[in-house]
């Protein structure tokens, strides 16, 4: 599928702002199942820039103003062509062929190669009754089909509501309230996953929700998802309970959201209010 895709986003403050220093991380990645046909970034007022990859594999612009403005506005403009996932491993229960076991994910070798991606974060620990949980789950399972039953004992326990939570929301108190968004489901499940053993890592990009009508503009929204590690990276949508189809745009993986939050950064002013729209189009 080849999509357009128009994030707008920003702050407006209540006060002009002397000077602001932001990155933006809103370009989608060239990848196997993704081609980037063209992207670019456009930023009101006209700041000081530059572009780089950053630890993770992410393309960031970061930027700093140093005029009064009350108002920023970044523009990430993007066509791509999505493939997904085709294979119904997630419906059918099947194992890939180069998956490792749990003795081989315990190899000091292996631990030592994806520490970061086992590392409980603050936003990720668990709670120990969802680690309980997770241990009496995976009993048994080979490591790929255990964490898609972790993402259905997740989303069994949690309801998908928007404005139930905040984007310094925890694992632990996600699960306690039981509700939240995509970022939420992606918390608790890598919490989750990494507290049995298995890396596992947050992804951002975008979600495009239409029926698959060619050239209609229609409303998109930010998204996140999960990769755990069992040999090779299996991707699952959590919050959606479904693989990632070619209705999935990456833009980005880390440890949690603090590490690919599309735009975030530090100014010297009043109170600042964020705005954010996506319109996606698939291109006929």
């Amino acid at each position: 599928m080849r999509l357009s895709i128009d994030h707008t986003t920003g702050f407006s403050y209540s006060s002009p702002v002397a000077s602001s220093y932001n990155e933006a991380r809103m370009v989608p990645t060239t990848s196997q199942n993704q081609t980037v046909w063209s992207s670019r970034i456009s930023i009101d007022p006209t700041p000081w820039s530059f572009s780089y990859l950053d630890y993770w594999g992410t393309r960031v612009t970061a930027f700093e103003l140093h005029q009064p403005h009350q108002r920023l506005t970044v523009q990430a403009e993007s066509v791509v062509e999505t493939r997904g996932d085709g294979s119904p491993w997630d419906e059918q229960r099947l194992v890939a062929e180069d998956d490792l076991g749990w003795s081989a994910l315990r190899d000091p070798g292996v631990i030592a190669s994806m520490t970061e991606f086992l590392t409980i974060t603050d936003r990720t620990a668990p709670p120990e009754e969802l680690a309980q949980l997770t241990r009496d789950v995976v009993a048994g399972q080979p490591p790929r089909l255990a964490a898609l039953d972790v993402c259905r004992l997740i989303a069994d326990r949690l309801s998908y509501q928007k404005g139930a939570t905040a984007v310094t929301s925890t694992a632990r108190e996600v699960w306690e309230g039981g509700r939240g968004v995509c970022q939420d489901f992606s918390h608790v499940t890598l919490g989750a996953l990494r507290a049995v053993g298995v890396p596992a890592r947050y992804v951002s990009g975008y979600l495009y929700p239409g029926s698959g009508e060619p050239n209609h503009k229609i409303i998109g929204e930010s998204h996140s998802w999960v990769e755990w590690w069992c040999g090779s990276w299996a991707a699952f949508d959590p919050s959606t309970q479904r693989r990632i189809s070619d209705h999935y745009v990456r833009v980005g993986h880390g440890r949690d959201y603090a590490d690919v939050a599309p735009l975030r950064g530090t100014y010297s002013g009043g109170a600042s209010t964020m705005f954010v729209t996506v319109e996606m189009t698939q291109l006929g």
